[in-house]
């Protein structure tokens, strides 16, 4: 079994050797983020309050056989440029596939773009992070600062633990739907749109000139949803928007 090593020279990766082993990172405590960049597959991603670094990865090939890979340098690359740790998973031969599983410092910021398809799970990043996904669901848990997610079919759900009150967040599907959670003393000025199929649930008592007909009622709108609104006063923005679904507004308990 190999041992991740990375060695710093001019913000660049050499001797690369990758495998499911453990690797500590705080000598790299001038590290900003992780930038993750996969074709088809899911990706699992864990935030802890120490510096260990974890890589699984599990192949799967055109015949639908998978096997947990003990070497990556065929399959993944990693390289460290500007403070910025970058994965990359190959471009796949065929229908093939390489599913990741990580954990990382929680300080993070973390950057996530999945090209064709598959399920992304991040659970406490507490420094921001940014997904791209075309195909497949976006469950966030315990997320820190803000959120960015453009999804182009799949359901999204993001669960802050804090928020910086001066970034915006956006959370954006063209199919399905979108449900957030904030802490209760959030203040943000909201503007929600859900084109077909779609209603509007809020634990948070909305504030609107224009009335909102069905808040808080299931039941499937025939007509676009286009509203802005706010909780507690108002402040930076919050957009949800969605092609396709309802949008739900959860206050954290």
């Amino acid at each position: 079994m190999k041992s991740i090593k990375l060695l710093h020279a001019g913000f660049l990766l050499f001797a690369i050797n990758l495998s499911y082993s453990q690797k500590d990172l705080s000598k790299y405590d001038n590290l900003d983020g992780i930038h993750i960049t996969s074709y088809w597959g899911d990706i699992k991603l864990k935030g802890g309050s120490n510096n260990v670094f974890t890589l699984n990865a599990v192949y799967t090939d055109i015949s639908k056989k998978s096997k947990k890979l003990k070497e990556l340098d065929f399959y993944v690359s990693v390289e460290l440029k500007n403070k910025t740790l970058y994965i990359t998973n190959r471009k796949p031969k065929g229908f093939e596939s390489i599913d990741l599983d990580l954990q990382i410092p929680n300080t993070l910021f973390v950057e996530i773009k999945l090209i064709r398809g598959g399920n992304i799970n991040v659970n406490d990043v507490h420094n921001g992070i940014e997904v791209n996904c075309f195909n497949g669901s976006v469950d966030l848990k315990n997320i820190g600062e803000y959120a960015f997610v453009n999804a182009a079919n799949g359901e999204v759900k993001v669960n802050f633990k804090s928020i910086n009150k001066s970034m915006p967040i956006s959370l954006v599907t063209m199919n399905g739907g979108i449900t957030v959670e904030l802490p209760e003393n959030t203040k943000r000025e909201i503007r929600l749109l859900s084109r077909k199929n779609g209603y509007i649930l809020s634990d948070f008592k909305l504030k609107s000139k224009t009335p909102m007909n069905n808040l808080n009622v299931v039941k499937h709108s025939k007509d676009p949803i286009v509203t802005t609104t706010s909780i507690n006063g108002g402040g930076a923005l919050l957009f949800l928007s969605t092609e396709n679904g309802p949008i739900t507004i959860n206050k954290k308990s």
